[in-house]
């Protein structure tokens, strides 16, 4: 909307899967839709985000306790997220103009989990369970600084990116109810894998971008706390004019 303040906004569907040695597995369809914003003063940077998420998931459990049980569970879930984010680049002499930006940001992520139950596929009912609703919102803070270096060759520009951050995760909640449907007053509460509080977060990435406008970039990111290593790739191939 003007030279120093970029609005815009995104729409994206996809599906997910994923599987559990012995037990099981499940996928989901997804639909997300964001809108952003970023105001530039000189070389610092004020950014914020908002997005929403829709899924239809499938989970598929295998219960061999007594034969060979197969339950299945289909749900919606619901998704809200939001980010701000601060900073400032400056250039070093470093590589021969290294830019560096100190970065400071907050994001929330609500996720909205509907009641459901599962439902027999073969076998019996015995272990089928019937899940309660939750609405969990997970709150993170991040303190890091990005790195950047361009080079122009002939009709294009190559760009290396990196970061470095720690995060701080205020809710590691990963708790729900849950109720055997043949044993209505037999409750318990499953918890998932513990959440770090604390974790360091890394990102590297290399784009090439034409002067035809087509652009492609891979970026590499890694979390690691504790308890936990998390490592995710990404590939994009873009055209703007």
């Amino acid at each position: 909307i003007s030279r120093d303040t970029l609005v815009g906004f995104a729409l994206a569907g996809g599906g997910t899967n994923f599987s559990v040695v012995n037990g099981g597995g499940g996928r989901s369809d997804l639909f997300q839709g964001g809108a952003f914003v970023r105001h530039t003063v000189g070389a610092a940077y004020l950014s914020g985000a908002l997005a929403y998420g829709w899924q239809d998931i499938t989970t598929d459990r295998t219960v061999t306790i007594a034969g060979a049980d197969r339950l299945r569970a289909q749900f919606n879930a619901n998704a809200f997220s939001g980010r701000a984010e601060g900073g400032y680049r400056f250039l070093t002499a470093w590589a021969g103009g290294l830019g560096l930006t100190p970065y400071a940001a907050a994001q929330f992520t609500t996720f909205d989990l509907p009641a459901y139950a599962e439902t027999v596929v073969s076998g019996a009912n015995t272990f089928a369970l019937a899940y309660s609703s939750k609405s969990v919102t997970a709150t993170r803070s991040e303190l890091g600084v990005r790195a950047d270096k361009s080079w122009a060759i002939p009709n294009a520009i190559l760009t290396l990116r990196g970061r470095a951050a720690w995060a701080h995760d205020f809710n590691p909640d990963r708790a729900i109810n849950s109720t055997f449907q043949t044993l209505p007053g037999a409750s318990f509460t499953v918890n998932g894998a513990r959440q770090a509080s604390e974790a360091a977060l890394t990102t590297a990435s290399v784009e090439m971008k034409w002067m035809n406008g087509w652009s492609a970039a891979g970026t590499f990111e890694g979390e690691f706390s504790d308890v936990t290593r998390s490592y995710a790739g990404k590939g994009v191939v873009r055209y703007a004019w």
